[in-house]
């Protein structure tokens, strides 16, 4: 009569928080409900009769395709589908759009009540299903087959409709309780026991044995119990704050070799986020902010060059070689003239694709001054950069055409005047053709713009840096951003790496030269219990000569109680050392002119204080100027004067700065920020993998987190930090009690065995 049970309730997995979800299901926004049965909520009194069940007792479910447990939306979105649900079995006229849908999810998917899927709204794929749970198994809470609730809610209307519901205390009394009604099906039975008290017991052979064995030993009958009405009631305050930030996430190479890579990435970044955001900050949806995470696809799309690149692959190593192609070549394709224009086209259409979309569906978003930030990885940030700046070689060729038209007019100017004739003709000519073709990029400049101003581009695991070195740009010596990034187009630039990632370079010395001595500021760990402000950490630079101490130990003589001769021949190769690599002197025990790490070496030669070293030096050097002949003096003193006479005339030639014009030691802000490596990382390990470790790290999403929304640094760390405070201060008193109380109870056994005569006094817990 009824198909077969396709879950056997049995082997339903236990687990006492349904909200635990797996990245397959982490685009479920955080509800501000306490989802437990000792925090439930009720909108109405509670009940005392059986009734039919509120549209808040209803709560419905998504799984994706490959995921193994249901997830309950928010009330907010189990509400609107129910009221829609119920609104389509009672339109009999058809006067309801049967193909209408629900934005649920924060609004990245949209529910079809009538198929009972959900579809995604920014991307393709990913479609999941929907249940209506109204009976739920005991424990793990998740929703009872669809078709199999529908006949149990039927049935139990049908027989206890407005009988009085047992209360928690009768349901407690000891003994076998009668069965007073049950319903079979194929592979199991519901018995009731109760009006609020129903069972399901399965139909399968060790089922049965195992009940039959347990009867037989006078064990009583237990199966799965059933509960009716979902153990939170929805509300429609069970909502997401509204969206003020939008950050597209945009893929590099390697995007045709799996297609939904990049929607899977976005969604593990979105679930760090939102992760990060419930342990750290979780008062930041009640103040009315909130960012949501959209996958940009641009490579599927792409036709370039067609299968020609295939057809003339050899078929030794097919599958390597195939990788390669799908991959590594999407590199070539951006740098070959013919393709270029292709690819940023693409991927601007996706843009402005997304973002005209997202704002029909959230008017409110421009209105209330939205701001747009991107995350691009790998040769997406360049891409992403060229679209921003407009950074056009076909410009830069048609510039330099210019300049060698005007070089070629000047010279003809003094040669031929029929020449120069036909030049003026042809000039003429040109103008024209350069109004027509600037009006023309005038309206293309409008069609080619995004229609938006990104506030953050963070950079991860990106090759920007040697693109742009390659492009002729070098540091300005102003620390200044803007021949990088022009803060009209885009007001912050983060460029984020992994230190074993062999794609990613560093930016700030195309800004400034010395920085690439200074090491890149360290992002924070999250779940470190301290965390200082991105702003005030101080720079730090290389340890200088690291290793050098070593290498020139090698050269010298360590060995104690050498002769005179290999003393000697040990601190000429020190001097020899200590000049070519000078450092400045400081007061804290250095010998002028020589960094501590010479001290180091010249103490396992013999010297072992500074002063001795000093006076050993001096004696050596004056030993070494006595012994050399004449003309090797006079030599070099010509030397000496005619490099002194060309710096000479060098300095009179310099043209000093005006103090404007001097160049800046600072920049304006940090631009490049590193991962902090594990202790027990594997560099060569890391080498194949950090290059995609960005989106599911959490570090990098403590990261983005704080600085889509600056405040957090001011406000968010001083409040994460007293939460743990106050959790430690819990724990702390929580012992002290345990302890008083073990102490009590162990005078109290005492008294009663005799040890004390008197009880002493009950210390109340601090």
């Amino acid at each position: 009569m009824y198909s077969t049970l396709s879950t056997d309730p049995d082997a339903v997995q236990s687990s006492d928080d349904d909200d635990s979800v797996d990245v397959d299901n982490s685009t479920e926004t955080p509800s501000p409900t306490a989802d437990s049965p000792r925090h439930r909520r009720y909108l109405y009194p509670k009940k005392e009769f059986v009734d039919k069940l509120r549209p808040e007792e209803i709560r419905w479910f998504h799984r994706s395709e490959n995921a193994k447990k249901w997830a309950a939306f928010i009330g907010y979105d189990s509400l609107r589908i129910e009221c829609r649900y119920r609104a389509l079995e009672v339109d009999s006229n058809g006067d309801l759009d049967a193909n209408e849908r629900i934005l649920v999810l924060g609004g990245l998917y949209e529910v079809d009540v009538v198929k009972k899927k959900c579809f995604p709204v920014y991307w393709s794929g990913d479609v999941s299903d929907i249940i209506r749970g109204a009976w739920f198994y005991d424990c793990t809470w998740q929703p009872l087959e669809d078709r199999y609730a529908i006949l149990i809610e039927e049935d139990h209307i049908t027989h206890f409709l407005g009988q009085r519901l047992e209360s928690e205390c009768t349901q407690t009394t000891k003994g076998h309780k009668p069965v007073i009604h049950n319903i079979k099906f194929r592979e199991f039975h519901v018995d009731w026991n109760a009006t609020n008290e129903v069972y399901m017991f399965s139909e399968s052979t060790s089922s049965k044995f195992m009940r039959s064995v347990g009867k037989s030993l006078g064990w009583q009958k237990s199966g799965t119990r059933l509960h009716r009405g979902y153990r939170v009631e929805a509300v429609m305050d069970d909502k997401p704050a509204d969206i003020t930030h939008l950050v597209f996430v945009i893929h590099g190479i390697g995007q045709k070799m799996d297609s939904g890579r990049i929607v899977r990435c976005c969604k593990d970044l979105r679930g760090c986020v939102v992760s990060i955001e419930r342990k750290l900050f979780p008062d930041l949806g009640s103040s009315n902010q909130r960012a949501e995470f959209l996958p940009v696809e641009w490579r599927s799309s792409l036709k370039l060059d067609g299968d020609t690149v295939e057809s003339i692959t050899p078929h030794k190593m097919k599958g390597v070689r195939n990788i390669l192609n799908s991959s590594a070549m999407d590199i070539l394709y951006y740098t070959s003239p013919l393709y270029r224009s292709e690819i940023t086209h693409s991927l601007r259409a996706e843009l402005v694709r997304l973002y005209h979309m997202f704002c029909n569906r959230h008017p409110y978003f421009e209105a209330n001054g939205g701001k747009v930030s991107i995350v691009a990885h790998s040769l997406g940030n360049v891409i992403t950069y060229d679209i921003i700046t407009g950074w056009d070689p076909i410009r830069l060729y048609d510039q330099f055409l210019t300049s060698v038209f005007e070089g070629e007019q000047v010279d003809a100017q003094s040669n031929n005047p029929q020449v120069l004739e036909e030049l003026g003709t042809t000039h003429k000519r040109v103008m024209e053709l350069e109004v027509l073709r600037k009006h023309l990029k005038e309206k293309q400049a409008i069609e080619e713009s995004l229609p938006f101003q990104v506030e953050n581009l963070f950079c991860v695991g990106s090759p920007l840096a040697v693109f742009l070195a390659l492009r002729g740009i070098r540091p300005q010596g102003t620390g200044s951003h803007a021949h990088l990034m022009p803060t009209s187009k885009c007001r912050r630039l983060f460029n984020i790496y992994h230190p074993s990632d062999p794609v990613a370079y560093r930016l700030e010395p195309l800004v400034l030269k010395h920085y690439a001595t200074i090491m890149p500021l360290p992002i924070h760990l999250h779940s470190a219990s301290h965390h200082s402000s991105y702003v005030g950490m101080p720079r730090k630079a290389y340890a200088p000569f690291q290793g050098s101490a070593d290498g020139i130990a090698q050269k010298t003589c360590t060995e104690d109680g050498q002769d005179s001769s290999g003393k000697e021949e040990c601190l000429e190769n020190f001097v020899t050392a200590g000049t070519s690599h000078k450092t400045e002197a400081k007061s804290d025990g250095k010998v002028k002119g020589f960094s501590f790490a010479f001290l180091k070496v010249a103490n396992s030669i013999g010297f072992s204080s500074p002063d001795k070293l000093t006076y050993e030096v001096g004696r050596w050097l004056a030993d070494r100027k006595s012994k050399k002949d004449d003309n090797e003096m006079s030599a070099e003193l010509k030397m000496l004067q005619s490099l002194d006479h060309e710096a000479q005339h060098a300095q009179a030639a310099i043209q000093y700065p005006e103090p404007k014009d001097i160049d800046k030691t600072e920049l304006e802000y940090r631009l490049d920020y590193q991962l902090r490596e594990r202790s027990m990382e594997n560099s060569y390990v890391s080498l194949l993998t950090s290059h995609t470790s960005y989106w599911t790290s959490r570090d990098v999403a403590l990261f983005l987190l704080v600085h889509l929304f600056p405040q957090l640094q001011e406000e968010g760390w001083s409040g994460w930090e007293q939460r743990l405070r106050r959790m430690s201060a819990v724990h702390v008193a929580t012992d002290d009690r345990r302890q008083v109380c073990g102490l009590a109870a162990l005078a109290t056994c005492n008294t009663r065995g005799g040890y004390f005569q008197q009880t002493p006094p009950h210390q109340p817990p601090r």
